[in-house]
Order: structure tokens, then C-alpha cells, then sequence
């Protein structure tokens, strides 16, 4: 009999698992046989929702270099928000495999159980306990189940009676090279690119560390995964604007990963012995898919709410465990996810006319307006309970100023809908 169960080692499954392990016994499950590999963007703000006592963020292993620059960019233009214009930088490159291997190893550390390649079939709700049973023919028992399975589980999420995210299928891939090519190649740290003709969903991106890279793209409706594969493969090769930054850096086609990205969080995170963190709630930006912050936000809410319970005889029951998801509202939904879901209104559309128009006038707004520059850079680097969307209502404003004279006539009711949102 243990504590808690936890399903899942990704960001959220794994910190959830490290802060928890100091207080209960704990089992975690893994239906994959190891950690993929990934290379991500960790801004300043995420560095509050770490133990900087176990997890050194000046570990070159883990955060192999700062992020100082931003490029946001077009075919014809590039916006930059370069912290070195404002003070620190916008935050760390993470190299998120071995940054989750660190916080498991912790967690084993404090007596915690991890079981790879191990796939959860069915799980049982009983007035006393939650039963898991697996495909290794084995059943555990625990006070309270924490499912952090990203997309991969929905079948389990929906028998336990939460709803789904909203899917979109996604495909990424590292580009391999020196640590001097690739700080040839690239003046920026993170790209992020809007361009319908990849994808009218979402966007194409470049995380930079010192001797990888981790490009890809979020799929459209319908793609499948052959379709976004010889797409991902046929930007390598020959979408011009990138080419300069693949000079001498490899890839393999094989290697490319596809799966569901989930966004558009869930209308309860809790029910009777059950938590459910990170992407599995649709926790992850609408608009930047970034899914990391929510993760290890989620993470700490779910240990402060469990720790207290475990001291007495709590039931778990969903009133117990309400304040979970009072903790995630007051964090980032009240606030920080506002911006996304208005930047998701505003800048995807199904009229690729209308996405380039926004882009571009975008993309002239950051490098015109040091006002916003500034206000992007401290968005990185806030506490995130400090969020303001006042400022993002300021951003928008302006840039439906930036908008060319016609394009404001027809876009005005986007705009203000957006608006609407904060």
C-alpha cells in the first residue's frame, strides 16, 4: 500500500514526484522504457518552482547555457528581444531529459519507487484506496492517484471522469553539431515562427542549446503523421529563410518524433483520490505551447495540497482536494493563461491573409517599440503570480494600431473579442 501513485515522468510527473517523496511513499509508473530527449526554453520565472538547494541552475549539464536572445520572425523581417539591452537574461536553455533524470534520482533518493516500461491498464476506485492495475499483470494500492501522463492516457483520464484537452499533433526533431557551428549558425537562442503554410495552429520553432538543437512544428487539422514527417523533412532541406542555420548540422528522418500536444486546460483538475497535473489538464500555453512552467506550477500546487492530507486521516475526498484547483487558478489561470488564450485569437486564424498580416505588423511593432521589448523581456523573468494582463492589453492595442488602414476595418471585431479575453 503506498501513499501515492503517480503516472507519468514527464515535468510535471517527475517534480511532482521529488516534492512529494519528502512526505509519503510513493510509486511512480512509466509506460515509456526511458526519457526522451529534449531541449527546451526555461524562463526566469520558472527558476521559483525549483529547490536551487538540489537543483543547481548553473549546472552546464542541466542548463548548458543562458538564453539571452528572442527572435520572433517573418520571411521578410526579424524581431529581437535581446536581454542584454535590459539587464539579466530572459532565462536558461534546459536540457529537459537530463533535468528530469535529476529530479528522479532525487526522488529514488528519498525512498521513492519508479517503474519503467510499465503501462497502467485499469484503474479502480474503492471508498478506502485506488487500485492500478498493469500490463505486467501487477495491481498496487494507494491513498491517492496523481495522473501526469501528458497526452497519452486519455482512455484512463475519461474512466476516471475527466474530460480531454483539445489534441493537435505535433512533430519535433534535434539538429546535431559542434558547439562552434552551432554559435555560428545562430544569433538567438529561441525562434518562434507563425507561417500558415506550415501550420495555421501553431508555430515553428528553434530551441538552442550548445551542441543541440530541437526544431519542429505544431501540426494542422487533419495532417497526419506521414504528412507532418515529409513536411518537417522538407523544411530542413529547402525553406530558405533557414538554411543559413543548418550549415554543417545533422539529422536523421528516423529519428523524428511525432505525438499529441494538448492545450485548452480542463474544468477540474481533482475528484475523489485523484489529481491530474500538467499537459493531461491541457495545462500548456495556448498560443506558445509551452508546457514546462505549467507543469512544475501544477507540481508544487498538487504537493502543498497532498502534504497537509497526508499528516492526518484525510479521505481525499474532492472537497479535501479542491484546493488544488483553487491553487491553479489564483497561480496561472486567472491570469497568465489569459494572454494565451488572446494571443491564440488573435494571431492563428484559418485565413492565411489574415495570420501574415498580424505576423508581419508584429514583428515591425517589436523592433519599432522598445516599450514592448522591455515588457517581453520582463514577462520572462516576473514571478508568474505577479502577471499582469493589463500589459498584454496594452500590446494588443498597439499592434491593432501597427495594422495597415484596411486590414484595421475588417480585423476590428478580432480585436475586440480578443480584448474581451482578458
Amino acid at each position: 500500500m503506498f501513499d501515492v501513485i503517480i503516472i507519468g515522468a514527464g515535468i510535471s510527473g517527475s517534480s511532482f514526484a521529488k516534492k512529494i517523496s519528502k512526505h509519503a511513499k510513493a510509486l511512480l509508473i512509466e509506460a515509456r522504457d526511458g526519457i526522451d530527449i529534449r531541449t527546451n526554453v526555461f524562463p526566469e520565472h520558472n527558476r521559483l518552482f525549483l529547490n536551487e538547494n538540489e537543483i543547481n541552475l548553473e549546472d552546464r549539464e542541466l542548463f548548458p547555457c543562458d538564453h539571452i536572445k528572442t527572435l520572433y520572425f517573418d520571411k521578410n523581417d526579424k524581431g529581437y528581444i535581446n536581454s542584454e539591452d535590459f539587464g539579466e537574461p530572459l532565462g536558461k536553455i534546459v536540457y529537459t531529459d537530463r533535468l528530469i533524470k535529476k529530479l528522479l534520482r532525487i526522488y529514488e533518493d528519498n525512498g521513492g519507487i519508479v517503474h519503467f516500461n510499465e503501462k497502467v491498464t485499469k484503474v479502480t476506485r474503492f471508498p478506502d484506496k485506488i487500485e492500478v492495475s498493469t500490463d505486467k499483470n501487477e495491481t498496487y494500492s494507494a491513498k491517492v492517484l496523481v495522473l501526469a501522463t501528458g497526452s497519452r492516457a486519455f482512455e484512463l483520464q475519461k474512466s476516471l471522469g475527466f474530460e480531454i484537452p483539445d489534441s493537435y499533433l505535433g512533430i519535433y526533431t534535434h539538429l546535431y553539431g559542434s558547439e562552434d557551428q552551432i554559435k555560428q549558425n545562430f544569433d538567438f537562442d529561441y525562434m518562434f515562427h507563425i507561417n500558415p503554410n506550415i501550420s495555421k495552429d501553431g508555430p515553428f520553432f528553434f530551441n538552442v542549446g550548445k551542441d543541440r538543437v530541437l526544431t519542429g512544428f505544431l501540426g494542422q487539422k487533419k495532417e497526419t503523421e506521414a504528412e507532418i514527417v515529409e513536411k518537417l523533412d522538407r523544411i530542413l532541406k529547402n525553406y530558405p529563410y533557414i538554411q543559413p542555420n543548418l550549415k554543417n548540422l545533422k539529422w536523421d528522418k528516423s529519428s523524428f518524433i511525432t505525438g499529441k500536444i494538448s492545450k485548452h486546460p480542463i474544468s477540474k483538475f481533482s475528484k475523489d483520490r485523484t489529481l491530474i497535473l500538467g499537459e493531461a489538464a491541457g495545462l500548456v500555453t495556448a498560443f506558445f505551447y509551452e508546457g514546462i512552467l505549467s507543469g512544475l506550477v501544477s507540481a508544487e500546487t498538487a504537493a502543498n495540497t497532498l502534504s497537509p492530507l497526508f499528516e492526518k486521516e484525510s479521505a481525499f475526498n474532492e472537497t479535501e482536494l479542491r484546493t488544488y484547483d483553487q491553487g491553479l487558478r489564483r497561480t496561472i489561470l486567472d491570469n497568465y493563461y489569459k494572454n494565451g488564450a488572446a494571443c491564440e485569437y488573435i494571431f492563428y486564424d484559418e485565413n492565411p491573409s489574415i495570420i501574415r498580416t498580424i505576423w508581419e505588423a508584429y514583428i515591425k511593432l517589436i523592433k519599432e517599440n522598445r516599450k514592448l521589448r522591455k515588457q517581453i523581456w520582463e514577462a520572462y523573468r516576473i514571478p508568474i503570480e505577479k502577471y499582469d494582463t493589463n500589459r498584454d492589453r496594452w500590446a494588443g492595442e498597439q499592434l491593432y494600431k501597427a495594422l495597415p488602414t484596411l486590414s484595421k476595418l475588417t480585423l476590428t471585431p478580432k480585436f475586440l473579442k480578443a480584448l474581451m479575453r482578458f
